[in-house]
């Protein structure tokens, strides 16, 4: 009977270990500090060896702008130290795909899109590009923030929501164009926190994936945060891939990645997700989660990895 038991629970373990690895492989990673990172060997190798130890498959890259001052972007003959991490990042740590963040379709045009187009191998190339623009937020309704200073009153947009919104869905369109015209195959996907039903059904023919906004200080706060943005998507019958966002500075899951391992917040993240009065990890095209950003989780897994041993 003992021997039975112990089976039993071995297969248990086993099969669990098998779902947090399945979904572990859908993990993204947010590099906040890139343009320190890059052109430095050990910083590099350090952020690559964290991300295939901890099954990261997709990285998204901040700092892009800053990256451009330094070795230009859309030069072939000094973007060179861009393209060789991307490819060191897809053929020696098992990395699949690479994004590019920025604010601005404009960004993307002008620097990313070229970028691309100056390599050949498609190893060296974006895979993503990722619009961060929060046009749901104050800086977008006020007329002296900042969105209102620098991308709206210029593109004879209202400095309020409604125009703020048109011009995050031009900025989609403008991403898309972009995408249908290369020849690589480039990912349109969008962050957002805060929007509303008729906002999505927009949003949802312009990307291939969208990153929810799920801020708290452990699994059941961060849930309860995007459980109505969950809903929303899942309520259009939409099959548009879903990343859930986790935040990993301190005073929200940075604490407590210091004390809990990846594989075990995302069990209890999922339970979380099972446990609403509507199954919302059975009905929507969940893509895992996403964590931002690299800095802070690292610091918080060191902490871990060291109180284990």
């Amino acid at each position: 009977m003992g021997s039975k038991v112990k089976k039993l629970k071995f297969l248990i373990v086993i099969i669990l270990f098998f779902c947090i690895n399945t979904f572990g492989s859908e993990r993204t990673l947010y590099v906040d500090n890139f343009s320190n990172i890059l052109g430095n060997p050990g910083k590099e190798n350090k952020l690559l060896l964290f991300a295939k130890r901890n099954n990261f498959k997709t990285l998204i890259l901040y700092q892009l702008n800053k990256v451009d001052k330094r070795w230009s972007l859309t030069d072939a003959s000094k973007n060179t130290i861009l393209a060789d991490f991307i490819s060191k990042a897809k053929t020696k740590y098992s990395i699949q795909n690479v994004g590019a963040s920025g604010e601005s379709a404009t960004f993307f045009t002008n620097r990313i899109d070229p970028y691309n187009n100056t390599r050949k191998n498609s190893d060296e190339k974006f895979d993503v590009y990722n619009l961060e623009y929060e046009y749901w937020s104050k800086n977008a309704s006020s007329d002296d923030g900042y969105y209102c200073e620098n991308y709206l009153r210029d593109n004879n947009l209202s400095c309020t929501r409604a125009g703020s919104f048109q011009y995050f869905v031009n900025n989609l369109k403008e991403l898309n164009a972009l995408s249908s015209k290369n020849k690589h195959n480039i990912k349109i996907e969008a962050y957002l926190a805060y929007f509303s039903k008729e906002e999505m059904k927009v949003i949802n023919e312009l990307c291939d994936r969208v990153i929810i906004h799920a801020y708290g200080k452990n699994p059941k706060t961060a849930i309860n945060s995007a459980t109505k943005s969950l809903k929303l998507i899942m309520n259009l019958n939409s099959s548009i891939k879903t990343s859930i966002l986790l935040s990993t500075r301190m005073n929200h899951m940075g604490y407590w990645f210091k004390h809990n391992s990846l594989g075990k917040s995302e069990s209890l993240l999922f339970k979380e997700m099972n446990g609403k009065s509507i199954n919302l990890r059975k009905q929507l095209n969940l893509d895992g989660f996403s964590y931002q950003t690299y800095s802070y989780l690292e610091k918080a897994m060191n902490y871990y990895s060291y109180s284990q041993n």
